[in-house]
């Protein structure tokens, strides 16, 4: 029996894990794209890059390897700005589940403010 609640207990971590690398991800991904729609389009890219990889930095403890894409795009007739931020799930830990890294990913797309974006 113990065994079994082993690997039960091991699955609690490793759904608890993804749950929060997940939360994490998007958190950063929606924060990304906040920056950015704010900026200006010389700086647009380079901020939303640096505002996502530092929230990444300070609430992704669950994450590893983690990628940034920041890129323009259009919602509509509207300007817009798109974040994209993808990590593998950390298993240190858990290699008795004997399972492979898993990448979540997380997109945030925002309207560019014309008013604060000059």
């Amino acid at each position: 029996m113990t065994p079994v609640l082993m690997v039960l207990v091991l699955f609690v971590v490793l759904s608890g894990r993804s749950g929060e690398a997940m939360r994490q991800v998007q958190h950063a991904a929606d924060h990304g794209a906040r920056a950015a729609s704010q900026a200006s389009a010389a700086k647009r890219e380079a901020i939303g890059l640096t505002a996502a990889s530092n929230d990444l930095k300070e609430t992704g403890h669950a994450c590893t390897e983690s990628s940034i894409v920041v890129e323009r795009t259009n919602v509509g007739r509207l300007d817009a700005v798109r974040v994209v931020v993808s990590c593998k799930v950390q298993h240190s830990g858990l290699q008795l589940l004997g399972l492979s890294s898993r990448r979540v990913r997380a997109e945030s797309i925002e309207i560019i403010d014309m008013y604060r974006a000059r």
